[in-house]
């Protein structure tokens, strides 16, 4: 609490929200890298994912899980998005053949 909320006696409001990662994540587009395994994806998450979230491919093992390395809004780096559209730094991505139209599910 700031010094003029404890003279007038106002509460400070802590608007920060945890949000819990889990959703579904369509791929729209993808992109290879200079890096050989790693792929960028473009595509839209319905629900939160989070930089460092394990995705899985819909009808694939969940136990074969993909790191995301780093997610981008309109070309800005995010720690975290939701319900919106969003790339996403898969590592290792190429060896799993993800293409446009997979699915891909965040690991809650």
């Amino acid at each position: 609490m700031g010094l003029l909320g404890k003279l007038f006696g106002k509460e400070e409001k802590n608007d920060a929200v945890q949000t819990q990662a889990g959703g579904t994540y369509v791929v729209e587009d993808t992109f290879k890298l200079k890096t050989p395994q790693d792929l960028v994806v473009v595509g839209k998450i319905q629900g939160c994912i989070k930089e460092g979230d394990l995705v899985y491919i819909e009808g694939a093992d969940e136990n074969d899980l993909i790191t995301v390395k780093e997610l981008n809004i309109f070309q800005n780096r995010v720690k975290s998005a939701k319900d919106t559209p969003v790339a996403l730094y898969l590592v290792n991505g190429i060896e799993y053949g993800i293409s446009k139209g997979t699915v891909l599910h965040v690991k809650a």
